[in-house]
């Protein structure tokens, strides 16, 4: 029997599905997960039995009816804690994402995308925001760079900059996890509930991050339902 091919998408799923498993094992005893823990047994694992199926689904109805409540108060009252005024600056530089860079442009950006690191280590932020434009206009193709200086405009708290970034990386690369979060926070900032739900879920579908699961939280009570 030949091993199926399995693509990014359906792994990044079956990621999230162990990390679910991981912060909530009582639902290893829901009917549906039945062939996860026959897997986890079958290799000399254990799962803790739960007292009885009853229990089982109260807890789940616990989980949804906590969801329901929050839900239904968001929409009495939105919870504004970290929304800040958007910033305005100048759009910063994105560079030509269509010419293609030759091998020493390359290399020379990976030295600046260094530089950078090394100054985004020391906190000088605005040093490192300075050497990731350099890198990124000598490789304009390298959605890793937009996202690490959006990251850093997060941290200074101007999400509209740190959105025209993740933009820049999602263009490139739509399944990228930071892109999606770095620009869910931004959304957040700005109070944008919907669109910060949307793309920190999809940023934890796409590589889960505990950070970006937290942000999620803060953010989903208040869309409406």
């Amino acid at each position: 029997m030949s091993v199926p091919n399995l693509n990014v998408e359906h792994l990044n799923e079956l990621k999230f599905l162990v990390e679910m498993c991981k912060s909530h094992p009582w639902i290893l005893c829901r009917p549906e997960l039945a062939f996860v823990k026959s897997l986890i047994e079958h290799f000399g694992g254990k799962v803790d039995p739960v007292k009885s199926k009853s229990e089982t689904e109260s807890k789940f109805e616990e989980t949804e009816s906590t969801l329901q409540v929050e839900s239904e108060e968001s929409d009495l009252e939105l919870d504004m804690t970290g929304v800040i005024e958007p910033d305005t600056d100048t759009p910063q530089e994105m560079g030509n994402s269509a010419v293609k860079p030759t091998e020493e442009e390359i290399a020379e950006s990976e030295t600046k995308r260094s530089e950078a690191v090394s100054a985004f280590v020391e906190k000088d932020y605005e040093k490192a925001i300075q050497l990731y434009t350099e890198a990124i206009k000598l490789n304009p193709q390298a959605a890793l760079l937009y996202a690490k200086r959006g990251q850093i405009y997060l941290l200074l708290k101007k999400p509209n900059a740190c959105i025209r970034d993740c933009n820049q990386v999602l263009e490139l690369n739509p399944d990228s996890a930071a892109g999606h979060k770095f620009r869910g926070r931004a959304y957040h900032l700005l109070g944008k509930w919907e669109e910060a739900v949307n793309d920190l879920r999809l940023a934890c579908k796409f590589d889960f991050d505990e950070q970006a699961d937290d942000w999620l939280r803060e953010a989903t009570p208040n869309v409406q339902a």
